[in-house]
């Protein structure tokens, strides 16, 4: 889990406080419009042209849509990466623009966090994440997911060609767990390939929007007042070199 510079006051949500979660470091840019803790708004897109215009223009549409104003938002939860380079850069802008003038928390996860808590597990299972990072590149983690409990990261976020990744995870990570997979970046490789490196693992489906995923984890670390100012949000790009 990242650490937290700057820890603040924890931002409590009533059933009346509105806030938002941004991702745009997806390939997928996605924004979740909350009440509390309740979904009230959500808005996806097919495939990312980031532009710093058009993110806010989707943000202002949202928050449009559902009859909220800026000023009505009590803080905004952000996903900082690793994913799209320029796509991070975009939504971070523009996240940073809503907060900062209005004094709000920000909330922050990684994409590789919240795909991790999307994997429902009944015991302690080792929860591996690949995305697509280009070409035949992906980012990488592992995680130590438990029932009722947010996973917790194992080994450092990677980058790196899919199989070096996956190898190195592998190798990083408790062998004495079962172990499940998931992450677009198994797209990359073949049934038979990833059995060869991971062993029968279970393969979980990526959600198509992570913004409304990453919900529950940004809740809690705004009730636990793990935020951060706008000035201090950076990005992650996890560019972490692969062990020998």
């Amino acid at each position: 889990m990242m650490a937290m510079d700057g820890i603040a006051s924890p931002t409590t949500l009533t059933p009346t406080t509105w806030w938002l979660v941004v991702d745009t470091a997806s390939p997928r840019l996605s924004l979740a419009l909350v009440c509390g803790d309740t979904l009230c708004g959500q808005f996806g897109a097919r495939s990312q042209k980031p532009s710093a215009h058009q993110a806010v223009a989707d943000i202002a549409y949202l928050l449009e849509r559902v009859g909220i104003q800026p000023t009505d938002l009590s803080a905004v939860g952000a996903l900082v990466g690793p994913g799209s380079f320029t796509g991070i850069r975009v939504g971070l802008a523009a996240v940073k623009g809503i907060a900062q003038p209005l004094g709000l928390p920000i909330a922050t996860a990684t994409t590789l966090e919240a795909l991790a808590s999307a994997v429902s597990v009944q015991s302690p299972t080792v929860v591996l994440v690949v995305n697509v990072s280009h070409r035949q590149e992906v980012h990488g983690q592992g995680f130590l997911a438990q029932p009722n409990a947010f996973p917790q990261a194992v080994t450092e976020a990677l980058t790196g060609e899919v199989a070096s990744v996956l190898k190195t995870l592998v190798a990083q990570a408790p062998d004495e767990c079962p172990r499940v997979i998931t992450g677009d970046g198994l797209t990359l490789l073949d049934e038979s390939a990833l059995n060869t490196i991971v062993g029968m693992a279970a393969h979980c489906a990526s959600p198509p929007w992570l913004a409304p995923v990453a919900i529950p984890l940004l809740a809690a670390r705004l009730a636990a007042g793990q935020t951060r100012a706008a000035r201090e949000v950076t990005a992650f790009y996890a560019r972490a070199a692969l062990t020998a």
